[in-house]
């Protein structure tokens, strides 16, 4: 059986460490490819690019779509002004990916978001984002946990009826946490199905098209040793494979 080819958002890493000064790197971390090669899957890189009609081109050889993590999206793609917390950010990224987006929605493939994908997938769609946790006065929990990265260290409670509670088999699941933006408005099209224990989305779903789920959180940095990753990335493998087989 051939096996699906799943696309993973890539990045630029800027290298000062060697002979070379400021040299470009594209890259995504390891765990997303390993974790997609554990499920069945095979990874590619697709590389940043600002040449969009390349990147949609790309999207239209693959069978499915995995949205990475990386900077704070442009506080201007959702009509506001930077406020003192925001990270650093990255205009060009924002719009790579939103031209994958477009790509894989226009051929109907699985789109996995994590993290920054969740976010990014979110504003694409017309929604907004809390630029730091701290202007959510809801937000109680330590939702970057800067330690151990696989580290389960929060509730997250999830709809039963979501694809993300039938691929892990169970409607709660202790999670990772590594970010400092979250959803404000959720976007055209999306409904909320986990939240941590202090309202903070943890999980967006669109219901009417075959295969999206995003996370707040990172399975690929859980699926070597957790068991609800690892049935996460299958699940979403086993979606590709079935674009492979139509």
């Amino acid at each position: 059986m051939k096996k699906p080819c799943i696309g993973v958002s890539g990045s630029i890493l800027r290298d000062n460490s060697g002979p070379y000064v400021d040299l470009l790197r594209s890259y995504v971390n390891d765990d997303y490819t390993h974790s997609i090669e554990e499920a069945g899957g095979i990874p590619v890189i697709i590389p940043f690019t600002k040449n969009l009609e390349l990147a949609r081109e790309t999207v239209a050889r693959l069978d499915g779509l995995l949205l990475s993590g990386g900077h704070d999206v442009y506080p201007l793609h959702y009509g506001e002004e930077p406020l003192q917390g925001l990270g650093e950010v990255w205009p060009e990224r924002d719009q790579f990916d939103f031209a994958l987006i477009k790509a894989a929605e226009e051929k109907q493939i699985p789109i996995f978001g994590i993290c920054r994908g969740l976010q990014i997938l979110n504003v694409y769609r017309g929604g907004s984002l809390y630029q730091d946790l701290k202007y959510d006065q809801n937000c109680t929990i330590k939702h970057s946990q800067n330690q151990t990265p696989s580290l389960g260290t929060h509730t997250v409670d999830i709809k039963f009826e979501s694809k993300l509670a039938s691929a892990i088999g169970r409607s709660t699941w202790i999670t990772n946490s590594h970010h400092h933006q979250t959803v404000k408005h959720v976007g055209k099209g999306l409904q909320v199905v986990a939240r941590a224990k202090d309202g903070t989305v943890e999980g967006l779903e669109d219901s009417s098209y075959p295969w999206l789920v995003a996370c707040q959180f990172h399975p690929e940095m859980m699926s070597e040793t957790d068991e609800n990753a690892k049935c996460l990335f299958a699940a979403f493998v086993a979606a590709a494979q079935n674009n492979v087989n139509k």
